[in-house]
This record gives C-alpha cells, sequence and structure tokens, in this order.
C-alpha cells in the first residue's frame, strides 16, 4: 500500500509538471510503474512471448479501478474491526475521540455511530472514484456521457487521480505517522471471546463503593437500591459508572427472573471487561438453565469449575445435569458427595413434596440463610394457593422474624392479610413499604393490588391481572414464571415449564397425581386399532395379489412405519426447550382432560411475587431457576391408587375452605369500608412485637454510602473474601481433597424413565 501511494502521488505531480506526450496512457496503466512495466515487456521479444501485451494492458488498467475501491473498503473493514473487536479508541489530532472501546462493545447507539462515520466517510469517497472511472470507461453508456465537455475521458482521468493522489497522501502520512508505533501495536492482544473463560482462579470483590453498594444490595434481595442507583446521578468516571449501572442492571434483571434481558447486559458487562467478570458468566450459565438451553449453559461453565473449594460454579453443573433425566450424567447416587447444601436439601426436598403435592417446605430446620428464606415464601404462594391461609400467614410472619429488613417478607405478610379479609392491616404493611422500598418493582406491584396506580410496563404490575392481553410478552422474557405463561391462550405447557407447582391446587382439588402419559382413548387406538389395521392391509393386498411376500412387506413395512413414528414422538417428548416442550404438552393436555385448566379465578392474586422453584446462589444472591414439569420421572415408582389416596383428605379439605383473593382491590376502596378504630400500633408490631424491627433501617443514600465507602481495592480469589459471610458453599464435596467429582467429569448415564409416568417414555 505504501508503494502504490507512492506511486500515485509520483504520476500525478510528474503528468502536471512535465505533460508529457503518453501522459494518458501513463495513466490509464496505472502511473509510471504500471508504464514503465508495459515499456518493458513491449520492447523485450521474448517477454512478449510469455506474457501477452493485451492481458498486460487489461491487467494494469484495472489497477486503477481496485485501488480505488481496496484503499476505501480495506479502510472500512480494518476500522470496523479493530474498533468492534479489538475495542481501540478511534481519534484524531487535538484528543477528539469517536467512540470509546467499551462504549464501542456494549452500546448499540455507539456501534451505529462508528458504522456511519465508516460507511459516510470512506464509502462516499470509494463510490465517487468508481464513478468517475465507470463514467471514463463506459461514457458512452451512461447518461449525458458525451454531451458535456466536462465528462471527456481527458478531463475524468486526470480528476480521478487527482481524488486517488489526495487520498493516498493522507494514507501515506498515516503511513509514517503509525511506524513509530508498530513494536506498540504488535504487542497488543485482544481477547476476542470473552464469553470463554481462560485460566486462573475465582476472583471477587474489588472495585470502589459502587460495586461494594451493588453487591451488597443484591445479596440482602433489595431491588430498591438497585433501582435507585440505576436512576441518580452519580459523580465520577463516567465509564466506571456506566459500567456498575449496568452490573446493577444485571443483578436485578436476574433476581427478577428477566433471564434472556439479564444474559443480554451479562454479556455486555464481560466485554466491557475483556471477559474478567466471572459473577456475570455464572449468571449467564443460571439464565441458560432457565431458559431451558442445558447446553448453553454447560459451554458457558466451562473453565469455572475448579478444585479450589468454591462450590457454586459445580452446583449450578449439577443442577444443570439433574434437570436433564434422560441425558444428564447424574444420580441420586451424587447427592451423597455434597453435605450441607441448601439448594440441594431444596432439590431434594421438592422431589419428596411432589410425589403428593405438598406445598409445606421444612428447609428451614436444616438451614438459617437467605435461600432458605426464599423458599419458606415460595410455600407461602403454595399454601394460599391450597386454602391453608393461617399456615400461609404463620409461616410468612416467620420469615419477617428471620429478616425484618426483606421486603419480599412483608409483601407476602400484607397478601396474606388480603386472603384473610383483613385490608387496612395489609395497606398498614404497604405503607411502611413505600417508605423503605418504594422503588421496588414487587412493591409497586402490591400497590397495584392494593387498589393504587402501578406501572403497566413492568413484569410485576403487568401480572397481576392474567386475564389481560398487556402481560403477553412477558412468557418470553421471565421464562421461569407460570403466570407469565398464563397471560396467553396456549401458555398451559410453558407455565408447566416455568414452574410445575403453578398446578398442585387444582390437582389436589381434582385428587390427580403428578404424571403426564397420553390419553387412554389415544393408547388404545393406537395399538388395538392401528396396529391390527397394518395386518388387515396385508390381507387385503394377499387377497388383491396371490402373493404372501408382497403382502409380508406392506404389514412389516407398515408396522415398522408406526413403531418408528411412536419413538421418534417419544424422543421429542425428551428435548428440553423452553417453547412447545412435547412433554410438557401432553401433561397440559392430560390436566384439561381432568378439568384442571388453570382459571385465573382460582390463582391466588401476587403468586408471582412469591413463587419459586429450584434455587441457586450466585455470590451469595439467590436465583430462581423454575421447576420445570419433567422432573416428574425422576420420582419413584408408585401407584396411582396409593397417591390418591394419600391425597384424597387434603383434597376434601381443600374444597370445604374460602379461596383466596384472585383479584386486585378495588380502586380507593378505602374510602367505602369503615376504618379500624385502633390505629396506635402497627400490624407488625402487633402480629409479631418489637423482633418485627429488629435491625429495620430507614434507606440511606447513595451519597452517604459513598463518604462511609474506602478506597479503591484490588480483586481478590474468591476463597480469600470470607464467603461463609454471604452463605456461599465452600468445601461441600466429601470427595474434594483427592478428587472432584464434577458432573462433566462423571460417566454418562442415560436416566430411563423410573418414575410416575407413561410406558413410553420408560
Amino acid at each position: 500500500m505504501p508503494l502504490a501511494a507512492i506511486n500515485g502521488i509520483v504520476t500525478l505531480i510528474y503528468v502536471e509538471l512535465e505533460n508529457p506526450a503518453d501522459a494518458n496512457s501513463m495513466l490509464d496503466l496505472g502511473g509510471i510503474i504500471g508504464w514503465e512495466i508495459y515499456q518493458l515487456v513491449e520492447n523485450n521479444p521474448v517477454l512478449q512471448k510469455v506474457i501477452s501485451l493485451k492481458a498486460l494492458e487489461i491487467t494494469l488498467a484495472s489497477y486503477l479501478m481496485m485501488n480505488v475501491a481496496i484503499v476505501g473498503l480495506a479502510f472500512i473493514f480494518e476500522l470496523t474491526r479493530n474498533l468492534f473487536l479489538g475495542g481501540q479508541n478511534f481519534g484524531g489530532i487535538g484528543g477528539v475521540i469517536l467512540a470509546r472501546p467499551r462504549e464501542i462493545r456494549s452500546e448499540r447507539k455507539v456501534q451505529g455511530k462508528v458504522l456511519f462515520f465508516g460507511l459516510a466517510g470512506f464509502s462516499g469517497y470509494t463510490v465517487l472514484l468508481l464513478i468517475l472511472q465507470t463514467y471514463k470507461e463506459f461514457s458512452h453508456l451512461m447518461p449525458y456521457g458525451t454531451s458535456s465537455p466536462f465528462l471527456a475521458e481527458e478531463v475524468l482521468l486526470q480528476e480521478t487521480w487527482q481524488f486517488i493522489a489526495a487520498g493516498q497522501a493522507i494514507f501515506l502520512l498515516t503511513w509514517v505517522l503509525s511506524i513509530s508505533k508498530l513494536n506498540k501495536l504488535k504487542q497488543l492482544r485482544f481477547d476476542l471471546s470473552p464469553d470463554e473463560r481462560r485460566e486462573g482462579v475465582i476472583l471477587a470483590g474489588g472495585g470502589d463503593w459502587m460495586r461494594d453498594f451493588i453487591s451488597g444490595a443484591a445479596y440482602r434481595d433489595d431491588l430498591d437500591a438497585l433501582c435507585r442507583f440505576q436512576s441518580e446521578h452519580v459523580k465520577g468516571d463516567q465509564l466506571v459508572i456506566q459500567m456498575e449501572k449496568r452490573r446493577a442492571r444485571m443483578l436485578e434483571c436476574a433476581m427478577r427472573g428477566l433471564w434472556p434481558e439479564a444474559i443480554e447486559v451479562a454479556r455486555k458487562l464481560l466485554a466491557q471487561q475483556g471477559g474478567e467478570d466471572d459473577e456475570a458468566r455464572m449468571i449467564i450459565a443460571a439464565g441458560h438453565i432457565a431458559c431451558r438451553r442445558l447446553d448453553a449453559a454447560r459451554e458457558a461453565l466451562r473453565g469455572l469449575e475448579q478444585p479450589e473449594g468454591y462450590d457454586e460454579p459445580e452446583l449450578l453443573a449439577f443442577i444443570a445435569e439433574w434437570i436433564d433425566p434422560w441425558g444428564g450424567g447424574v444420580t441420586e447416587d451424587d447427592f451423597y458427595d455434597w453435605e450441607n447444601i441448601s439448594s440441594l436439601d431444596l432439590l431434594q426436598e421438592y422431589h419428596e413434596r411432589l410425589r403428593s403435592w405438598d406445598p409445606l417446605t421444612r428447609i428451614e430446620n436444616l438451614h438459617k440463610d437467605s435461600l432458605s428464606r426464599t423458599a419458606m415464601l415460595s410455600s407461602v404462594a403454595q399454601l394460599r394457593a391450597q386454602r391453608r391461609h393461617i399456615e400461609a400467614l404463620d409461616l410468612a410472619l416467620e420469615c419477617v422474624r428471620q429478616d425484618p429488613n426483606s421486603s419480599r417478607a412483608r409483601i407476602a405478610v400484607s397478601l396474606c392479610l388480603i386472603d384473610r379479609g383483613e385490608w387496612f392491616d395489609a395497606l398498614d404493611v404497604f405503607e411502611e413499604l413505600q417508605v423503605t422500598a418504594s422503588e421496588d418493582p414487587r412493591v409497586k406491584a402490591l400497590g397495584g393490588i392494593l387498589g393504587f396506580s402501578a406501572p403497566s410496563d413492568e413484569l410485576e404490575s403487568a401480572l397481576n391481572q392474567i386475564g389481560t392481553k398487556r402481560g403477553r410478552k412477558w412468557v418470553d422474557d421471565a421464562p421461569v414464571n407460570p403466570i407469565a405463561a398464563l397471560t396467553i391462550k396456549s401458555g398451559m405447557d410453558e407455565a408447566l415449564n416455568a414452574n410445575v407447582m403453578i398446578a398442585a391446587h387444582e390437582s389436589v382439588e381434582r385428587n390427580l397425581p403428578p404424571k403426564y402419559k397420553p390419553s387412554l382413548a389415544w393408547r388404545m387406538f393406537n395399538w388395538l386399532v392401528l396396529v391390527p389395521l397394518w395386518g388387515l392391509l396385508g390381507i387385503v393386498a394377499w387377497t388383491r395379489s396371490d402373493e404372501v411376500a408382497i403382502a409380508a412387506v406392506i404389514t412389516t413395512s407398515l408396522c415398522a412405519l408406526h413403531l418408528i413414528s411412536h419413538r421418534l414422538r417419544r424422543q421429542q417428548r425428551r428435548v428440553i426447550k423452553h417453547r412447545d416442550q412435547r412433554a410438557m404438552v401432553t401433561y397440559s393436555r392430560r390436566l384439561l382432560r381432568n378439568k384442571v385448566t388453570f382459571d385465573p379465578e382460582r390463582i391466588p392474586v401476587g403468586t408471582h411475587l412469591l413463587l419459586s422453584g429450584l434455587l441457586v446462589t450466585i455470590n451469595g444472591v439467590v436465583y430462581d431457576l423454575g421447576l420445570p414439569g419433567w422432573l416428574v420421572v425422576r420420582l419413584p415408582r408408585e401407584s396411582e391408587r396409593q397417591v390418591r389416596g394419600r391425597m384424597k383428605k387434603r383434597s376434601l379439605e381443600l374444597k370445604s375452605e374460602k379461596p383466596a383473593r384472585s383479584k386486585p382491590l378495588p380502586i380507593e376502596w378505602w374510602n367505602k369500608r369503615p376504618k379500624p378504630i385502633d390505629k396506635e400500633m402497627r400490624v407488625l408490631e402487633r402480629l409479631i412485637g418489637p423482633a418485627a424491627y429488629r435491625g429495620r433501617q430507614i434507606r440511606t443514600s447513595l451519597a452517604e454510602q459513598r463518604e462511609a465507602a474506602g478506597a479503591l481495592s484490588p480483586r481478590i480469589p474468591m476463597m480469600d473474601t470470607s464467603p461463609r459471610e454471604r452463605d456461599i458453599p465452600t468445601h461441600s464435596i466429601k470427595s474434594e481433597d483427592s478428587f472432584a467429582r464434577r458432573p462433566q467429569s462423571r460417566s454418562k448415564k442415560t436416566q430411563s424413565g423410573v418414575g410416575v409416568t407413561d410406558v413410553d417414555d420408560q
């Protein structure tokens, strides 16, 4: 390229100053170098035998057009490649910077700005020169090609070379200035795949007060603090502030169950940090599990499972394998390799409770951490649905006793009070939440349930009315929220995919065990009608053709096709995905046959604020991965009569109780109801006592947090951060001292259907 630039500039100067007789030929053949090559071949008979002068002339003439296209387009390509992949600054004299690397990797607006600059600034230059060259060579075909003296061949040729020389002079100047930085550029290393983890221990902490503030808020389940941080103006380095606000958004979306958006934000955060954020990488893996993309989850966890005592990545990998009962690599025996893990204890408890749709958890007897409290709140939602209102309120109050600062626990108490008809008491709890957590989307949704205005563009508020169409978009945005799936007409299978416990209350009412299988009529038609029909068709073929071989071939072929289609349908039920999973479609049809219709009138209002499934922790923060309905194939084999016998008494009790409220309260209902006389004491203080406000703090401003924070701290290995203080599991694998048996290192064992399911899955 430098040689071509020098050739173009020197050729133009020579033609302008000397005006040689063969100037047009020299310009046509690519300048001085091209002209000299042509003259050399023309004057040498030996070279003429090897090289055709006509072909050489065409080659040298095409050099001009190719030079124009290559210089412009190659510059644009290199510009965008370096900006998007290398993430380098692009600026000019005076310190003017078009875009910064972090913005280029994460902001679509800035990416569009860079592309517009490249295409508008240099594609226009390239296209203009190509038009000039086209008018020069094909003027007789172009409009007005021969009518204007300004479009004469000599004029166009000279103008073309003037444009070329100007562009090549700029290129040559830039190239000369960049020679001094050649060694520095050679030493640069670009990480073009930030999603792929490199070697090294897992690090945690580090950063300034913003990272500590965000991490603490997420651990406390304080969505109010995360939302306020994203909206308030913070002074400091705007690039760092932008990155930390993105981190807050990532944690907020993951905690709310908006997993696709959490994955997207986590990827941008990884790109901004050059791939050095293991928490974001684990959130990507958890998001893929929630979206039922297990292969992507395994890929995201690659390199995170290390025998250093930090067990959260291995727990994610274990659950990813356990959710796949047909292709996963773990069995019940693998539970014995772990000890004192609340997420795995909850998983085992769910399998025990699923056998008879038991809504009450007992995880609090084993653990006293944030994960167990989240499971208790989910149990409150299930107790409300099964009309066990006294137990639900008692459990919600116990959650407040254990964590007085939990907004979610107080929301649970308020919802239970609404079910009991104590609306003013529920309003009293909401008024306290308005003071301490007004920006929490769950608190806003509770306000909508109590008759206040609520934003309709947020998940929690939009799902207060299941029957409306405004929440239809959430079925893809919230894959583990069964209420979001029920906003669409055919969303029963997606709801079972998200959390099968959404069907528990109606299944108990109908005394229906947890299993899925085709209807008896279809199975009888399949085996007692279709299979004999194939034999009958063989007999008909035999009577028509008098050939036994033809009849045998027809019968055998039809039976083979029947068995192949049957096997394909069974295999399709084992393909795990979020939408239209065949096993869950079969399950939903069975529920409909037994009059389990997911009636919105029977689902308590606010269930989506409390219900959760399998829970995991990432850096101590609890996340919900849902409870897919196909896990019933892991249940022990049990006759349907035994299950119905256990559930019969509970079914009768459920029918005798009053259902929970299923719709939000009327607007301004407090003006139409008599107010209670005694309002001197707060409801929670009356129900619990002073313990309801033990450690209760009014939210502080971000400025106070910044003043109380220390200096910038470096990131250190996770095991050096006292992980037990955040309930992070460590050294939980019994065989870790000798050999850590991680799920992907275990031998693959195909799980056959060993649970309460249809014979096709066995």
